[in-house]
Order: C-alpha cells, then structure tokens, then sequence
C-alpha cells in the first residue's frame, strides 16, 4: 500500500537529465525513441527500475533495456485512469471493467492497462529489440517459474 501511495504522489514527476541520459546509454534509435515517448511518469520509474537493477550489480544490457521499455505499451493516461486501475484490481476486478470499444475513456484506458504487457513486447519486436528483451516485457506481470532475468525485473519493477 505505502508503494501505491508513492506512486500516486510521484504520478506528476518530470524525468531528470539522468533519467534521460540513462535511456541514451543503453537505447539506440527507435528504442530510444519509445523510451522518450513514454508518459513522464513512466520514463521516470522506468529509469529508477534500470537503476535499482544497476545498484545492485545486474548490468546485462537486454535487462536494464527492458527495465526501460517494460511499461511502453501502457502508452499515456491520465493519473484517474492509473488511480481507476489500481483500486478495481484490490477488488480483482481490472480487467472485467476494461473495454477497449467503450465510449468510456476510463474503460479503454483500464484496457490499455490489463493489455500493457503483451503491447508493449508487440512495440519493441517491430522495433528490433532483442528477443529477450520483448520476452521480459511480454512477461513482466507474469510467474517468472525459473527465469532469473524476470524475477530480478520484477523485484524492480516492484521497487519502483
């Protein structure tokens, strides 16, 4: 709960020139550019998770790539749509309220969100990232049963 209650109160951050440098060290062309297209909020955890993997000696660079690009297929929300998503799955109910031909926003944007994983591997294949990477991403939400590259992004995924 305390983590969810940081988010929300870090939702407005702006990235940092070393939020932004980080991207450039390990991201070329258009991975780069996905990564710098990302909600600002979303460059800014998604730097603090390839961060926290890096203060802890984990410098694969297919790893810290997808610590950067794992939240891409989120693309952008407003913080009612991310608070919306948060409360419906404490009462497990996320995905039955998301709807992506709703004329609601909210619904299409909690679908955007159940969704964000699998979109945002389908990104970073069309873009060339690394098999690995999009693996990561595809899976970052999922049991990492025996696959230590997972685990340890999801440590940091949580973390952040």
């Amino acid at each position: 709960m305390g983590g969810r209650i940081r988010q929300f109160r870090e939702a407005s951050a702006q990235p940092s020139a070393d939020d932004l440098g980080l991207g450039e060290r390990y991201l070329q062309g258009r991975l780069l550019e996905l990564f710098c297209g990302q909600h600002p909020r979303d460059i800014v955890h998604s730097a603090r998770t390839a961060r926290w993997l890096l203060d802890r000696g984990h410098t694969d660079p297919v790893l810290i790539m997808a610590a950067l690009l794992h939240d891409i297929g989120k693309r952008h929300q407003r913080r009612v749509d991310r608070v919306a998503w948060v409360v419906a799955e404490w009462f497990h109910m996320g995905r039955a309220l998301a709807a992506t031909s709703s004329r609601l926003e909210l619904r299409r944007a909690m679908a955007r969100t159940a969704s964000h994983a699998e979109a945002g591997a389908v990104m970073l294949r069309e873009s060339g990232a690394p098999e690995d990477a999009v693996t990561l991403t595809r899976l970052h939400h999922s049991p990492p049963r025996g696959h230590p590259m997972l685990a340890l992004l999801q440590q940091a995924d949580a973390a952040n």
